[in-house]
Formats: structure tokens, C-alpha cells, sequence
């Protein structure tokens, strides 16, 4: 795995080309003054199709945030620094039709590539994570939409307890580990710009309180992940013009204390930047990678 880069830069990064567009935050307090946006209660489908997962909200708000252009700083982004970079991956079965087939397949490359990348011990897929998102009839779980609220998909507390439960569901017997990461991929299918593309905050400029826990049931489990709250000193990033050939890598928990920048993220509507944006077509997908 790479070694964080130093923060220092030969671009400024307030300066870089960006975008505007909102993001959906948790209510801070009560008398802030941004519109309300309703996300009601919702249950949500696995890749199983099933829906085990219930969450309720906190009060949302919605904010116009300004969305810089990554690329320019590419080589300094750093997964123990920012928790988010891009690089370049490749996926031999994009054109697969079958939705479940597709997700088998994309699990069945990318977990040797996790391993390799990562240096890891071992690698396991959240085989009930995987959510393709499309327009051509081959989303899975079927109607799928974007998440257009700033999330991160692990609560601290939650990162050990999804991987042991995802253990168990797989039938693999735990073992002892030094480092637990909990990492997450994104591909664009759909040629660029997508329509709705997905936001990055630098998690160097969240402060501890710009999160809020949720609770969620996931097959009967109770576990948790954080909303975000709006602070106007966080830095919003995307990555424009994104092809099938590139891979964002994003963490969603690292047990190293040193180096546990997590990526608060969120799609959002680039139609206004590009109207002629097309539907997004995506595949996510949740590793553990475990190191001895």
C-alpha cells in the first residue's frame, strides 16, 4: 500500500477548475439556516434482493457546494492522507448483460487486484455490498439510485463488526489480524460525463464534529454510519470525465490510528455544469482487507 504523500503542493488547490452543485447534510442545529430537504425513512435492497437494511435519518439540509477538479493533484492524493485517489484499473467484464453475473465476475477480478494493491494478507468481498447502478436494465438490486447525501459508510465502532459479520455469512473461520481496512471501489460504465458523478471530501479538513452516528439494521444487526454535517472549511473533489478504464479507491474504515482518513462522499447533479451529461452507469463494490 502507498505511504502517504507530504500535503505540500505546487497547486493551489482553491484554485483549481471546479463545479457547483448540492449536497445533502444532517441539520447541525436547529436554527441553521439552509432549505430542508426530506429523506424519508427508507429500507434499502442488498444484492440479494432482499431488503434487510432499515435506516432513518437525522433532519437533512441541502448546501450549494463548490466541487474542485481532482486530476491536477492527482499524484498527491493519499488514502492515508485524503482517503480517496484514482487510478487506473481496467475490468474485463463491463459488457457482461446478466446483472448477478456481472457482480460475480467484477468480485472474481478485483479481489486478487485489492490484494496485490494493498500488499494485503488476505482479501474478502462484501458479496452483499455490490450495487450496480444503470439505466440499461441490469441494475442490481433493482432501482438502485444514487446516494445524494455526504455519508461515510462506517461508523468506527461498525468497521470489526461488518467484516466479522460478512465472516459469517460467507462461512470463513475469523482469524487473527494486525490491520483491518474496509475498502470501497467505484467505476464509471456509462461513457462521460456522467450525470450524476461522486463527490470526495478531504478528510484533512473535516473536524470531529461534522459527523453524526445513524444507526441501521442490517439482517437483524444493528450497526451504524456517519452522516455529515456542513462546515464551509471542508474541500469537495471529483473526478471529471471519468472512463471505464479508472478506478476510484476510497476508505470506509482503517483500524491503523495513524493513518484512518475515511471519505466522506456523496453523488450529485452535474446536469447544470453539463446538461448533456448522460444516465450514470456504476458498480460499487466493499473489500476487508486484512493484514497478519
Amino acid at each position: 500500500m502507498e505511504n502517504a504523500r507530504p500535503a505540500s503542493s505546487m497547486v493551489n488547490r482553491d484554485h483549481l477548475e471546479f463545479v457547483q452543485s448540492q449536497i445533502n447534510f444532517a441539520r447541525r442545529t436547529s436554527d441553521e439556516k439552509a432549505p430542508e430537504v426530506v429523506f424519508p425513512g427508507c429500507d434499502m435492497a442488498s444484492s440479494s434482493g432482499a431488503r434487510p437494511i432499515h435506516v432513518v435519518l437525522p433532519p437533512m439540509v441541502g448546501y450549494n457546494v463548490t466541487i474542485r477538479n481532482a486530476r491536477p493533484i492527482l499524484d498527491e492524493l493519499s488514502l492515508d492522507r485524503e482517503g480517496f485517489t484514482l487510478i487506473q484499473h481496467k475490468i474485463s467484464c463491463a459488457n457482461e448483460g446478466d446483472p448477478r453475473t456481472f457482480c460475480h465476475r467484477y468480485l472474481e477480478d478485483m479481489v486478487p487486484f485489492i490484494k496485490h494493491y494493498f500488499n494485503a494478507s488476505w482479501v474478502v468481498p462484501r458479496r452483499q455490498a455490490v450495487i450496480v447502478r444503470s439505466t440499461s436494465g441490469r441494475s442490481f438490486p433493482e432501482g438502485c439510485e444514487p446516494g445524494l447525501l455526504a455519508h461515510i459508510d462506517y461508523a468506527p465502532i461498525s468497521g470489526p463488526i461488518t467484516a466479522a459479520i460478512e465472516d459469517q455469512l460467507q462461512g470463513i473461520p475469523s482469524r487473527v489480524y494486525s490491520r483491518l481496512i474496509i475498502v470501497q471501489t467505484w467505476h464509471a460504465l456509462s461513457p462521460p460525463p456522467q450525470d450524476f458523478p461522486l463527490a470526495f471530501c478531504d478528510d484533512a479538513t473535516v473536524d470531529d464534529n461534522d459527523s453524526v452516528v445513524v444507526d441501521y439494521t442490517f439482517r437483524g444487526t444493528k450497526l451504524k454510519f456517519c452522516v455529515m454535517r456542513f462546515n464551509p472549511a471542508q474541500r469537495w473533489y471529483y473526478f471529471p470525465e471519468m472512463t471505464a478504464d479508472e478506478l476510484i479507491l476510497f476508505k470506509g474504515y482503517d483500524s491503523e490510528a495513524h493513518c484512518n482518513a475515511m471519505a466522506p462522499h456523496s453523488a450529485f447533479d452535474i446536469r447544470r455544469a453539463y446538461p448533456s451529461a448522460k444516465p450514470r452507469e456504476s458498480i460499487e463494490a466493499r473489500f476487508c482487507v486484512y493484514y497478519d
